[in-house]
């Protein structure tokens, strides 16, 4: 990761922690009607985009594993560049692909751990380190139960997060697809913000809606962009 995107990084990581203890303290205050039931809608994430064949029960089992910075598996932009400025007349494609394979190739996992995986419960699929992360996904939260009931998702998945200096996550995409152009909501969204957009990605091999033993998740490497007026 480049010196720049390492201070980023850095200035990013307070303010979501900001967020996610403001997060923790609202749903400790809240009703528990739906504790029991780790893919019950919630308000806070109404606005999540889902994208190709994603669904919602793997984004909450990709927010409740710590991630991992393994950069041959972490995603790296092939669009926009770092810095660039976009036209802003129309949505542009985003493109980005898995650091270590143009293909996005997976990490090796041995056929013991593949069904370690999919009999696990989920609670053990958080780790060491583990802590930081799922307190991230009490700000993200359970995906909204519209997606609940889809084909589970096998293979890799992506998790897309723009944010800005004052408003993180301010769209969120889940897709199973190497590409994302927003519709013309999201981007009124990114262009109204008025300011520098920073996108990461965090990524993880899924079988059966589950994060694979050894798949992750991982984070990519953001890039900073600005839409013209």
């Amino acid at each position: 990761m480049s010196l720049r995107g390492t201070a980023r990084r850095a200035l990013l990581i307070p303010a979501l922690a900001a967020l996610v203890s403001g997060a923790m303290y609202a749903g400790a205050c809240g009703g528990h009607e739906h504790e029991d039931d780790p893919t019950s809608s919630g308000p806070e994430l109404d606005d999540v985009v889902y994208e190709g064949g994603a669904t919602d029960e793997a984004l909450v089992a990709l927010l409740a594993v710590a991630p991992k910075t393994e950069p041959s598996q972490g995603t790296v932009f092939d669009a926009p560049e770092d810095g660039a400025t976009i036209p802003g007349d129309a949505a542009p494609e985003l493109t980005f692909h898995v650091a270590g394979s143009a293909q996005g190739a997976a990490p090796r996992i041995a056929p013991a751990l593949r069904l370690a995986a999919a009999s696990a419960p989920a609670a053990r699929e958080v780790g060491a380190g583990a802590g930081a992360w799922a307190e991230l996904a009490a700000l993200f939260g359970p995906a909204r139960a519209a997606q609940a009931h889809g084909t589970p998702v096998n293979g890799r998945a992506y998790f897309l997060v723009f944010s800005t200096a004052e408003r993180e996550g301010l769209l969120r995409v889940f897709t199973t697809e190497l590409s994302y152009t927003p519709d013309a909501a999201a981007w009124e969204k990114l262009r109204s913000a008025g300011a520098p957009i920073t996108v990461e990605v965090v990524n993880a091999l899924f079988e059966s809606n589950r994060v694979a033993q050894g798949g992750g998740p991982f984070v990519g490497e953001p890039v900073t962009f600005t839409i013209a007026p």
